[in-house]
């Protein structure tokens, strides 16, 4: 048996597409290694996939499943230390993609769909269009393959799962899902749920109602259950390349604010893995939301509306006015998204003259159709506000819980589409009103609106929501001045206690031991600003927070504060704000610094004009060092950044707002951009086609033209042919003969001889014919005889003169045989005439 031949002296190049699959296995390896030693990405190692990008699909459509396990392996880890954006898109023009699919998301060996899986991931890592790597693959959903089919789903929910939809657009997916539910296959079904279920942790309740409405009820009631179990809020679990440079990047900045602004003695480790860690939060943080709203296509509802529906609507019973409300309602159902750009006015005046509806049906039936209609307009809800927010208000007297349910969702999403100025004014005229529902649903309302509010409201909200709730606090019945109690303590943890602090001088102990309970453990979205000052009390209104700075320093306290959320990001993006100097030492300001008790309050609770501190009640020997560290210039420079900081984060919320409302303008108008462009080219198809039907018409009458000539032309042939019809029907004169000119019996015997009889008989008979005969007929000889003037003559002559001998002879009663015998001559003789004038022979 002969020994294999040694292919290790080959080049490598040759040995990488070797027909012997273990020359092709050993190369792989060899490859791997050299990529996991290498230095960096412009290593030599890294040239062959990098001259050659079909080498790449070479290897992933490997025939031998054991070098193709091997070579995705070395892919792998080709992306993960050679990968660029640049070479990402070589690879995808090169068709990796669906190769990667069709050979790596099919095969029986479980490692090798890892690879596969992980390929596709490092794809949408690497690219800078990841949809363009969804493209690639949502081909292969409607292969014959139920295998590659189902393979191909796996892969996209993975990618969702890991990427989110921030990252990764479902817009795209969502119109393969109905389909995918619909395949005959239960592996591309099973794996189609769990892709939609990746699908639902993003986008919520407007997936099922894209979705839900296409699919058969066993399938609803199954996704309604996988959607059930979904309670975790979704996270990206990886980043892109850009995402990674940019945590890179702001751990670096982070870095260096630190160490600009606080001394290496005062930094912990601890603080530093807050640093750390606080850049991938950020990441999140200021990543663009995912909105499930901008994927839905925006729907004309006023058109779907019953016709009918304004006389309905007044009509005097109450199930007409809730049958059309159910129509109505059922028609909004499955929408999203409304036209911006239509008027809603009419709809709106009809909700709000339905909310002082009699029947709370109605009332119920209009709030929901209301609120699908309002999520639907979104940014451009606003100028139809001030139809609906108040008489909604009004109506939240109603006690029955699925209709005080319904106004409230209402509500919600009127807030929602709005800002808290906005329903400020409803919302404190609600307070006001008599009945007592009114004002616990107005004051519940607003307190949820202060609780979702970014931006704060302005001194003058503060003191009208303020003036309307103590005296709310004053009300007989609890609920009310429970109401009361909590919309308080929000506005307090927004604007701190001391703004409030003179509104509840005249408000009892227990109450305003309810308002700092409740001021405690709520959380806003928003801060007017620190504007707490040293508490005269001993008792009530201390913050949550002066516990927890008990336990550490004030120099930690502060400064970490300072350098992990605020002063970190105002170093290197505001030149406005001045950066803090270092901390001084102790020993250099020991006489000017006055000796502090072991009580502190921390550096915002102490006045920093007078230098007298009262003796301590409570001991805190753990800070009483750190206070001696910070001089009176330190502490008020700290809280002037203080200050300046919370006014940042303020103009940066109102900015933020702002960008919104500009960017929700430009939505609108390019939506309304996007629909002149459609009506333009409405237009100019509607002209083409116009254009189009005139030429039909004008090569219409042009061919009627032609048939109306041809038909004048047959016309005048056919009163031809009749006239000369009617010219060789005419009978021939017949000439009476006087009895003169007829002579005796005796001579005209002798005249008519035996020869001129039968020369008469044929004459005759030849111009019988010829008044016989069509005029269609097409023999030569006969035409000749009838055209011609002269014949025509002869045979009128000679018939004449028959005629006349004939009749002379008959006169005679002696001769009456001959008479019968000529005649059955002539007879004959015209019969004979006419058998040869068929058969076409000549006379």
């Amino acid at each position: 048996m002969s020994e294999e031949p040694d292919y290790s002296s080959l080049p490598l190049e040759e040995r990488l597409v070797h027909k012997v699959w273990k020359v092709r296995l050993e190369a792989y390896e060899e490859t791997r290694t050299q990529i996991e030693s290498s230095r960096n990405e412009n290593d030599v190692c890294f040239q062959n996939f990098n001259s050659h990008p079909e080498l790449f699909k070479q290897i992933v459509t490997d025939s031998n499943v054991v070098a193709q396990e091997s070579g995705l392996k070395l892919l792998v880890n080709y992306l993960q230390f050679g990968g660029t954006a640049s070479i990402a898109n070589r690879l995808k023009s090169a068709g990796a993609i669906p190769a990667i699919c069709k050979k790596g998301l099919t095969s029986s060996r479980k490692n090798t769909k890892d690879f596969a899986i992980e390929l596709l991931l490092l794809f949408v890592e690497l690219s800078k269009d990841v949809n363009s790597v969804i493209e690639d693959i949502l081909p292969l959903l409607t292969d014959r393959l139920p295998k590659l089919v189902a393979g191909s789903v796996n892969a996209l929910a993975v990618i969702v799962n890991n990427y989110g939809c921030q990252v990764v657009s479902p817009k795209p997916i969502i119109p393969y899902l109905a389909k995918l539910f619909a395949h005959a296959d239960k592996n591309v079904r099973a794996e189609t749920t769990q892709l939609t279920v990746e699908l639902y942790k993003w986008m919520g309740d407007a997936l099922v109602k894209i979705l839900l409405q296409e699919l058969k009820p066993v399938q609803q009631k199954d996704l309604s259950k996988a959607f059930e179990a979904v309670k975790d809020a979704p996270e990206q679990k990886r980043y892109t390349r850009s995402q990674q440079l940019e945590i890179k990047r702001r751990e670096e900045e982070e870095a260096a604010a630190a160490a600009a602004t606080v001394s290496a003695s005062t930094v912990t480790k601890d603080d530093m893995d807050i640093d750390m860690v606080d850049s991938e939060s950020s990441i999140r943080a200021n990543a663009v939301a995912f909105d499930p709203f901008d994927l839905a296509e925006p729907v004309d509802v006023l058109s779907k509306f019953p016709v009918d529906l304004d006389e309905r609507i007044g009509s005097a019973k109450w199930k007409d006015r809730k049958e059309v409300l159910d129509e109505v309602l059922e028609s909004l159902n499955s929408v999203v998204k409304v036209v911006p750009t239509a008027d809603y006015t009419h709809f709106f005046r009809i909700i709000a003259k339905c909310m002082k509806d009699a029947n709370i049906q109605v009332v119920e039936n209009a709030a929901n159709s209301a609120e699908i209609v309002i999520k639907g307009l979104q940014g451009s809800f606003p100028k139809y506000k001030h139809i609906l927010l108040m008489p909604m208000v009004e109506r939240t007297k109603e006690k029955k819980a699925s209709v005080a349910t319904a106004l409230e969702n209402a509500l919600t999403a009127i807030f929602d589409a709005t800002s808290l100025s906005d329903i400020l004014e409803e919302s404190i005229a609600g307070m006001k009103l008599k009945v007592p529902q009114n004002k616990i649903a107005a004051a519940s309302f607003l307190q949820k609106c202060l609780v979702s509010s970014k931006i704060p409201p302005t001194s003058a909200e503060v003191d009208s929501i303020m003036e309307i709730g103590v005296k709310l606090l004053g009300e007989s019945q609890e609920p009310i001045r429970q109401a009361s109690t909590e919309m308080i303590g929000t506005l307090m943890k927004i604007t701190g206690e001391r703004e409030l602090k003179s509104f509840l001088e005249k408000i009892d102990a227990n109450r305003k031991s309810k308002i700092q309970a409740f001021f405690e453990k709520v959380d806003v979205n928003s801060k007017l600003g620190s504007s707490s000052g040293p508490s005269q009390r001993s008792g009530s209104f201390q913050p949550a927070a002066s516990v927890t700075r008990a336990t550490r320093p004030p120099s930690q306290v502060g400064e970490k504060k300072l350098t992990s959320g605020g002063a970190r990001r105002l170093v290197p993006t505001s030149s406005s704000i001045p950066s803090k100097r270092g901390a001084t030492s102790p020993v250099k300001r020991s006489d000017d610094v006055p000796k502090v008790s072991a009580l502190g309050r921390g550096l915002t609770a102490r006045s920093l004009a007078s230098s007298h501190v009262p003796a301590p009640a409570h001991p805190a020997p753990t800070r009483a060092s750190h206070d001696n560290s910070l001089s009176e210039e330190d502490r008020a420079e700290l809280n002037e950044l203080r200050k300046e900081k919370e006014k940042w984060l303020d103009d940066r919320a109102r900015e933020s707002q702002r960008l919104q409302q500009v960017e929700t303008e430009n939505a609108t108008l390019k939506l309304e951009l996007n629909q002149l462009k459609s009506t333009a080219d409405n237009y100019v198809r509607d002209h083409n086609n116009s254009l189009l039907m005139i030429q039909q018409k004008e090569t219409q009458i042009s061919r009627l033209n032609n048939d109306l000539e041809d038909a004048k032309q047959k016309i005048r042939f056919l009163e031809q042919e009749i006239e000369m019809m009617n010219l060789q029907q005419k009978p021939p004169s017949f000439e009476p003969k006087t009895a003169a000119s007829v002579g005796t019996p005796e001579k005209q015997r002798s005249r008519i001889t035996s020869g001129e009889l039968s020369s008469g008989v044929k004459r005759l008979s030849i111009g019988g014919d010829i008044f016989k005969e069509s005029p269609y007929n097409k023999s030569s000889s006969i035409s000749n005889r009838i055209t011609s003037p002269s014949r025509m003559s002869t045979i009128t002559n000679t018939f004449k003169d028959s005629s006349t001998s004939v009749s002379s002879e008959l006169d005679t009663s002696d001769d009456w045989k001959r008479a019968a015998e000529v005649t059955s001559q002539l007879k004959a003789r015209i019969e004979k005439m006419k058998a040869r004038s068929r058969m076409g022979q000549p006379l």
